[in-house]
């Protein structure tokens, strides 16, 4: 296996985003490797969009665009509030369901190495909520790094 230059850091912006950042870009730093954060937003499915009765002058984009903005500051104040990298570092945030939105850029954009937190549900909230990790652990056609952290760590 070569060594990573180009690693997917998706993060869920809790309070161990972090430390998951942080160890990626410890990580790059030998092998002077390139870091991309991520965060995907899945829009609520609680609301069918085809029940919503829309009031004049209503714009169901805005919300999808409020969130991304409001996710986007997020990202950004994190990464600003840490140690300057000393290697390339670079972050986006993307709408879509986190696992299959992390399989297609991996794909297409020829990142080598996801580095990633899990929470390490355990038992129905894992069989409800499902597992990102284990889905990229099992599908992505590079390595997947998991780093525990502590449901304390959560937002």
């Amino acid at each position: 296996m070569a060594a990573p230059s180009r690693i997917l850091v998706p993060v869920d912006l809790s309070e161990g985003s972090r430390s998951i950042i942080d160890y990626a870009l410890q990580l790059a730093r030998p092998f002077n490797a390139s870091v991309e954060v991520l965060h995907a937003w899945e829009p609520p499915q609680y609301v069918a969009p085809d029940l919503l009765v829309a009031a004049p002058g209503w714009n169901p984009l805005s919300l999808e665009q409020v969130a991304l903005d409001t996710a986007g500051k997020e990202l950004a104040t994190l990464l600003e509030q840490m140690e300057q990298p000393s290697v390339p570092l670079k972050h986006r945030v993307v709408v879509g369901e986190a696992a299959s939105t992390i399989l297609e850029l991996v794909e297409k954009e020829g990142f080598d190495l996801i580095v990633m937190g899990t929470h390490g549900r355990r038992g129905l909230s894992r069989v409800l909520l499902g597992s990102v990790a284990q889905k990229l652990v099992s599908r992505a056609p590079c390595p997947v790094l998991t780093l525990h952290v502590p449901q304390d760590s959560k937002k």
